[in-house]
This record gives structure tokens, sequence and C-alpha cells, in this order.
């Protein structure tokens, strides 16, 4: 079944729920006020009767002609009973009423009224005190009309219901078309994204808050997916470009060694050669492994990344006895916690700190971590040979090396690598560059 047609029927249901409650307690009400009047007035009616009959003798010809005139306008005499003390009916045409009996009688006297129904006619009687004698005088009037009357309040609140029951309906599948129009608008979206457009996010006009938290979020998710894919589609050629070299070098060293007999010393000198490459090689596929996720799987979770900067930073020092000064100001360490991949996160730092450190010979670099607003900042600053400024902007492509890099070992893929990582973390990267040294800001979102 259908959402709409979910809730519609789940509109239908409580509307339902909700009318039937009120109509029971409409016609509850109605019945007991309706019932009281009709003893109210059937009352009135009673007393009349006692004038008519019992102060006749009090009473002018006038005045007992309007009398007459009152009571035949309000009840008919074969419904009046005027007993006397012997429980006789004295007066009245009311043929004798198995209902009206003595206990009742004597239960009226006692109350000075009494009131009951049957299943066909209300009854009301009073004890009315006369120069004549003490008198009970009972009246009597049909349910018919008061029945009826409740037969068409039913019929009312049954007629209500059912064109409220089909307006409800109509009104709820009008609103749930409504309300499902922008999920609908998503599908459409959703169902035309592929591997080549999947970073395109999905964008609606006249939306809600609800739907554009979804969107929101699933524009996050295919963000993240479509980086995962690039770093995927990348990792062929970052494979072919990469193992090209070493392997090549190692096939020629061997070839040429092959050619003739060699020395003790060319022999130690062209297994060094090959070590070099097999190393190479090594750091190559580590890489990749890590890039594509096969070591990390892109487990995200929270970590320092003051911690992750003095592990590169550390290595760094070992293996380059480099010199590396670091400065952290940020004084709030909770700041200091970030959701992301400490592997790729290392990578990605220290193929910076690397870049630093070749292309300024080894000279000074500094590397520092300050709180700015909202946001990390972390400046790596070196006094290296810069990047031409026309080539900034192509500095984070795969495979691109500066003009000015020619003697310098290098793939072209260090950047790249830190770029893709760093988007994969919602990082974003600054490079600002001249001839004096090359500033890298990493702005970590709080």
């Amino acid at each position: 079944m259908k959402l709409r047609s979910r809730l519609s029927y789940y509109s239908l249901l409580i509307f339902g729920v909700l009318f039937i409650c009120t109509s029971v307690l409409i016609y509850t009400l109605f019945y007991r006020w309706a019932r009281q009047n009709e003893y109210k007035n059937l009352q009135n009616t009673t007393l009349v009767s006692a004038v008519y009959y019992l102060e006749k003798d009090e009473q002018t010809h006038a005045e007992h002609a309007s009398v007459r005139d009152e009571l035949q306008r309000l009840i008919s005499r074969t419904n009046i009973a005027v007993y006397d003390s012997l429980d006789k009916q004295a007066f009245g045409q009311m043929e004798h009423d198995d209902f009206i009996t003595t206990e009742v009688l004597e239960q009226t006297r006692s109350n000075d009224q009494y009131l009951f129904e049957s299943k066909t006619d209300f009854y009301a009687g009073i004890h009315y005190h006369d120069n004549q004698g003490d008198f009970v005088v009972f009246t009597r009037s049909s349910k018919s009309s008061f029945q009826e009357l409740m037969y068409v309040l039913l019929g009312i609140l049954s007629a209500v219901f059912i064109v409220s029951l089909l307006i409800i309906l109509l009104f709820s599948r009008w609103l749930g078309k409504i309300a499902y129009e922008p999920i609908l608008r998503i599908m459409e979206q959703v169902n035309t994204r592929d591997h080549q457009n999947l970073h395109v996010p999905i964008a609606i006009d006249k939306s809600y808050r609800e739907v554009d938290e979804l969107i929101s979020t699933y524009n996050r998710f295919t963000n993240r997916i479509a980086q995962t894919f690039d770093i995927q589609k990348n990792f062929i050629d970052y494979v072919s470009h990469e193992l090209r070299t070493p392997i090549a070098a190692m096939l020629g060293t061997l070839e040429v060694t092959d050619q003739r007999n060699r020395s003790t010393e060319e022999y130690k000198e062209m297994m060094h050669d090959l070590s070099a490459y097999i190393e190479d090689l090594q750091s190559t596929l580590d890489q990749m492994m890590l890039l594509t996720g096969a070591k990390t799987k892109f487990e995200f979770q929270t970590i320092r990344i003051d911690e992750v900067i003095w592990e590169v930073v550390e290595q760094a020092t070992l293996y380059y006895q480099a010199n590396i000064e670091v400065t952290i100001s940020v004084e709030d360490h909770a700041r200091l916690g970030i959701q992301g991949n400490e592997k790729l996160l290392e990578l990605a730092i220290k193929n910076l700190l690397e870049n630093a450190i070749k292309y300024s010979n080894n000279q000074l670099v500094k590397l520092s971590l300050d709180a700015v607003d909202e946001q990390i900042c972390l400046r790596v600053v070196d006094q290296g040979i810069g990047i031409p400024e026309e080539e900034l902007q192509r500095c984070t492509q795969n495979f691109f090396r500066a003009s000015n890099t020619s003697n310098y070992q290098g793939k072209g893929i260090g950047l790249s690598i830190a770029n893709m990582i760093f988007s994969l973390h919602q990082i974003n990267m600054k490079i600002e560059s001249d001839n004096s040294g090359t500033t890298v800001l990493l702005w970590f979102h709080g």
C-alpha cells in the first residue's frame, strides 16, 4: 500500500473514531435535553388539567373557558386521569392504564410528583390539594414525536458522518498529493543518477523543511559516495602510472646487467638500485591500498588532529632529518577532535610535509595549528622554490608537476592524493605560493 493511501486511511480512521465519539456525546446530551423538555411540558399540562377539573367551582365562566381552551390545545382528555384519595378515577377520560398502579399513586402522594415512562408514553403526575380533597392528577403523552425527533437527529448525524468521510478522503488524498509531490520529484531525480552524474546534487523548489533535510542528507551522502567513486576511478590511472616507472627501471637494470659479467661491486650497486625500486614500489602500493580503502574501508571516527600532526612530523624527522617547527595555539583541546580516518589524514599531511621538505632542500618547515572563529586552521609553510602563479590552479591535478620541478624527483600525485583525501573529509585546502616559498592552509570545520 502506498504511503499516500495509508495516510488517507489513517486520517479516515482517526476522523471516524472522533466523529462517532462526538456524535454519541451529541446524541446523548440532546436525548437528555429533549426528554427533560417533554417532562417539563407534560408537568405544565398536568397542572392545567388539575386546574380545569378541580378549580371549576372557584372560577368564573370566562376563566374556566380560557383554561378549557388551553387544555384542548395541550392534550386530549383521553390522556388525563384524576384520582381521589381512594384511588378511584374521579375525572378524565383516560382508560385504565396498567402503568398507573396503586404504588405509583402512593409514591406520587409521598413526593408530590412522579415522572416515568413506558416504551410508548411519558407520564407525569402531581399531588393536588383542593377544597374538595386531595387528588392525584396524571397525564401522558405519546413518545412518537420524541422518537421521530431522535430518528431525525440520528439520520442527520449519519448523513453528516458519511459526507464528512467522503470530504476527508478527498481532502486527505489531495493533501497527500501535495505532501508527496516533493518526494516524487526526488525519486525522479534519483532515478536519473548514475556513476557519471552521481555528484550532481538534488534540488527542488517549493518544498518543506523535512524534505529539505532529506535532500541535504542525501546530497551529503552522494557527495561522499561520489568522492569515493572518484578515488576508485582514478585507482587504475595511479597504478598504471606509478607501477610503470619502477618496473621499467627494474627491467632495464636487469637487462643491462645480463649483457655481460659484472664485478661484485657492480652487482652490489645493482642490488642497491633494485632494492630502492622495490621500496618505491612497496610505498606506492601501500598508498594505493590506503587510497582505495583496502586497508581502511574509509571508516570515520573521532581522532585528534594534533596527534596526527605529531605522528607525521616524527616520521619526517627520523626519515629525512628534517628541520620542522610545530606551533599549536588551540587552547580548547576539545576542538582538536574531528571526525576522520587517521591513516588517510596521515598520508595526506605526510604528502604535504614531504613536498615542503623536498622542494625547500630540507630547509626549515613551519607547521602551525590555530583556532580561527569556529574552525581550526593548519598551516604548512616552507621556504622552497614555490609554484608559478599561472600553475597554481592545476597543481592538484593527477600527475601534474610544476615547470620549475625538473631537478626534483616526483610523480605528480602527492597533492592530488592529498586533495582527494581532504575533500573526503570535508576539509578545505588552499595553496598560496610565490618564489619565496609555499603555504598550504587546511580548514577543519568545527
